[in-house]
């Protein structure tokens, strides 16, 4: 194969599983854990997938792997269509293509020796031959820092990391080009990290392996990754290489996440960034752009003067109030206003109104009259319980184009690209 052909190349990769009811299962909607995604990993380098937990990183690599079936997609491997294999041809692709899960506590069986469980991919593959098997498994120990002996031992004579380490030697005994990791450093301490992390760099390095590292820690990410890729919601954000994206994010999400990562040196600052909520139901995504529910930079309509902050706190009033990730308990509201609680002793009593502003910190008047007459007008109506009414009248004049439309991914340099709004309004600008 052409040296130019990527080792891995994902395009539009789609995983939905059905959503069933009744006593015929029939189908009312779909859960979009990873809804076309494009992913490629060279030979001799480390590629990252990040984003949080929920994000649908776990589910595309089990679709590129084929251990769950794609919805739709390709994926090609040292350019031949994965989706295309037969029994056979599936066999020999995972020879070349190994998972490394998360927890290998729970991935070995406790009845089996360390060796055996190692042992257990060349038998899988043909090799009848239980001396040459043992040797390997043996080498293949040494190879990832543990002793030969630890062949004769069992599980929960193991630690953490050196259960790890006998997880990338199962994967390695079988000579892939190809290695998933998935969270492979989570459950371990800090310090054992990096010795798994330096060793897992150290065998791409010799034996020019490919290697997709998921994550949801950038630091990790940041360690040990040539390219990164960020995922939300099933879709990625922005990928590219990781000096790129980590010193010049271009997405919301990527900042945010850049933002959450703490920095050991006090006489650091760094601002904050404010991500509210939680990764939306994969069954039911936001339209447009899926961040736009939490975005902090989301775009505001053009015909109403307001401060930023402002505009983000109606804008999260809406999503919420539109059935967003959570909700408005207006009742609570009522029942704490009837009660006086929260409010100046010494002056009027508070509308349900002024409360709903304060639980929101809007303030009583916003800058723009228009948008404060709007503001007034939906908060009327969701005071009387007139839920529904209240949203139309908010969407109808707080609409924003981050909610309307979906963002085409823009190419900002050599191989860094993102999806977001606010990079087309730039590029009009200039």
């Amino acid at each position: 194969m052409s040296a130019e052909t990527p080792l891995l190349d994902v395009r539009a990769l789609v995983k939905h599983y059905p959503v069933t009811e009744g006593v015929w299962s029939r189908e009312v909607g779909r859960v979009r854990a990873v809804d076309g995604i494009d992913l490629t990993v060279e030979r001799g380098e480390t590629v990252g997938l990040v984003g949080e937990s929920g994000c649908g990183k776990s589910t595309a690599a089990r679709a590129m792997l084929r251990i769950e079936e794609p919805t739709g997609g390709t994926v090609r491997f040292d350019g031949e269509d994965v989706t295309d294999y037969d029994r056979e041809g599936l066999k020999r692709f995972r020879r070349r293509a190994q998972l490394i899960l998360q927890d290998p506590a729970s991935s070995f069986d406790p009845r089996r020796s360390i060796g055996q469980s190692v042992a257990e991919p060349l038998a899988v593959h043909g090799m009848s031959d239980r001396h040459r098997r043992r040797r390997l498994v043996e080498a293949t120990l040494e190879r990832v820092g543990l002793s030969p002996d630890a062949a004769d031992r069992y599980p929960h004579e193991l630690s953490g990391g050196e259960k790890q380490r006998a997880a990338l030697a199962r994967a390695l005994i079988v000579d892939p080009d190809l290695l998933v990791a998935d969270e492979p450093v989570s459950a371990l301490d800090t310090s054992v990290q990096a010795d798994v992390l330096e060793l897992l760099d150290r065998l791409r390095s010799e034996l020019g392996l490919g290697v997709l590292l998921i994550s949801h820690d950038l630091r990790v990410i940041r360690e040990v990754c040539d390219r990164v890729a960020v995922m939300y919601l099933g879709e990625i954000v922005e990928s590219g290489p990781i000096d790129a994206v980590f010193g010049d994010p271009q997405h919301p999400y990527t900042r945010a996440l850049l933002a959450s990562v703490p920095i050991p040196d006090p006489t650091v600052s760094r601002p904050s960034v404010d991500l509210l909520g939680t990764v939306p139901d994969a069954a039911d995504p936001p339209s447009g752009c899926r961040f736009h529910t939490r975005c902090p930079e989301v775009i505001r309509p053009e015909e109403y003067d307001l401060d930023d902050d402002v505009w983000r706190r109606v804008h999260r009033l809406r999503t919420r109030l539109s059935g967003g990730s959570e909700s408005i308990d207006v009742d609570a509201v009522r029942t704490r206003v009837a009660a006086g609680t929260g409010s100046d002793d010494d002056g009027p009593a508070e509308s349900v109104s002024a409360a709903l502003k304060r639980e929101f910190e809007l303030p009583q008047r916003l800058s723009d009259p228009g948008a404060d007459a709007v503001l007034d007008r939906a908060l009327e109506r969701l005071a009387s319980g007139e839920r529904e009414a209240a949203a139309e009248v908010l969407t109808s004049a707080f609409g924003t184009v981050c909610e309307r439309d979906a963002p085409a991914t823009r190419s900002l340099s050599a191989d860094h690209e993102a999806a977001c709004h606010l990079l087309e309004d730039e590029r009009d600008a200039d």
